[in-house]
């Protein structure tokens, strides 16, 4: 097909289902996808990075793999462990959804810095708690700054860094949940019985995080982000709702429920069914963290193989860990890959969600993101005690295996966009 009225030194994009291609029409121009990263891009990266680890790796996650410390010096009845247990995920969807409007109206380094802040004196009113009371209340504290944490480094990317680098940023600063979770687990092991020692060290690391912050997040306002639209599938800024928004809630709300029993009975399986001891569960939870940092290549796959091959080949795999795990739980080869399979799963899918967030509300990427972390959460809170429920009446077996077919469920749906077939002019800025 021979193109007429093309412009020198325009670079023109093929737009088709969920992948776009440039097309170089002079050869003394540099294709968009070459960027180099700048030193603001790269402190933003890693400022936000550090800020998703701190907040999910630490204020939240570490809780469990430090609670049995912590009911035996404080008192923590089994009943109130589990009520943070919940609570930690209402507070979560409720911090998340403040977070998404207040970055629009205050620009993102504020919140950001605030998530900081709030893990920092949560995680230290755990370190100095001698009351299960207060205890609850500290944990609670933290636990509601991941909720804070992802909305603005969202809007920040999308206000600092150029479009055919947000993907590979947003997922790299989102694997940060893996790089907390996996340096919690040897902390775990370092300070065994010093648990208040591991969360004094955890608020000391929040405050230097909030400090890179502050020098490393832009000053931007809501007018500020959405510099390209390329992967926008409406261009028309607007409100919270979109066409095919629906497919995104039940994709992410189907990925939390089933990823619900494996966060809160694989340690149980482990020890209860493998007949393995705590120390062995510590090892599958580390491991989860580090095969977690598989997602932050996320936004690359997706530019590869298409969001639709990425959500369905991870939710595959999520299904497997659920499976191989139940299965085979006194098969200690089988569990280290199950927790492997499932940390790279989870994080992956959490970076889909975020990719296809954003490319719905491009305009709003703070909403973008909010929206279907938002709806893992809400399917997690409803999953958990679902699982519960299974294994209490029908076992585990038959908990794991019915939620590995929730997740083959979800994999049926899929991304879909309007197929532009024309070329269209594309940014000549590097």
């Amino acid at each position: 097909m021979t193109l007429t009225g093309l412009k020198p030194g325009i670079h023109y994009a093929h737009i088709e289902n969920d992948r776009f291609t440039l097309h170089q029409h002079d050869a003394g121009y540099r294709p968009r996808g070459v960027h180099r990263m700048t030193r603001i891009e790269f402190r933003l990266i890693v400022a936000g990075t550090m800020l998703i680890g701190t907040t999910y790796g630490l204020a939240r996650f570490a809780y469990g793999l430090f609670l049995p410390g912590m009911r035996d010096d404080v008192g923590l009845s089994p009943t109130l462990a589990g009520v943070i247990g919940s609570g930690a995920y209402v507070g979560y969807c409720l911090a998340i959804v403040l977070s998404a409007l207040l970055v629009e109206r205050f620009g993102p380094r504020r919140i950001a810095v605030a998530a900081a802040l709030i893990a920092a004196v949560g995680m230290a009113g755990v370190a100095v708690s001698t009351q299960a009371v207060w205890l609850a209340g500290a944990i609670l504290l933290a636990g509601t700054s991941t909720g804070l944490a992802s909305p603005p480094m969202a809007q920040a990317v999308s206000g600092a860094i150029t479009a055919p680098q947000q993907g590979r940023a947003n997922t790299v600063i989102n694997a940060g949940t893996s790089l907390g979770v996996a340096v919690s687990g040897p902390v775990a092991f370092i300070a065994t019985g010093q648990w208040r020692l591991a969360y004094a060290a955890f608020a000391i690391a929040a405050l230097l995080n909030a400090l890179l912050l502050l020098i490393s997040v832009p000053r931007a306002s809501g007018s500020d982000t959405a510099k390209a639209t390329d992967d926008q599938d409406d261009s028309r800024p607007g409100g919270l709702w979109r066409p095919r928004a629906l497919m995104l809630i039940v994709a992410a709300t189907g990925m939390g429920m089933a990823s619900a029993a494996f966060w809160t009975f694989s340690s149980e399986v482990v020890i209860t069914l493998g007949h393995f001891e705590q120390a062995t569960a510590n090892i599958a939870w580390i491991l989860i963290g580090v095969a977690g940092l598989v997602g932050g290549a996320a936004g690359d796959l997706i530019a590869r193989l298409g969001l639709n091959t990425v959500h369905r080949g991870s939710l595959a795999a999520m299904a497997g860990a659920l499976g191989l795990l139940v299965l085979s739980p006194s098969n200690l080869a089988a569990v280290l890959v199950s927790g492997a399979l499932f940390g790279a799963a989870y994080i992956m899918l959490t970076g889909v969600y975020l990719v296809w967030g954003i490319r719905l509300y491009a305009d709003r990427p703070a909403i973008g993101l909010g929206l279907p972390f938002l709806m893992i959460a809400v399917g997690q809170i409803v999953g958990s005690p679902l699982a519960g429920y299974l294994i209490g009446s029908r076992g585990y077996l038959v908990c794991f295996i019915a939620f590995a077919l929730i997740a083959v469920a979800t994999a049926l749906i899929g991304y879909r966009t309007i197929e532009r077939t024309a070329f269209q002019p594309a940014s000549t800025s590097p």
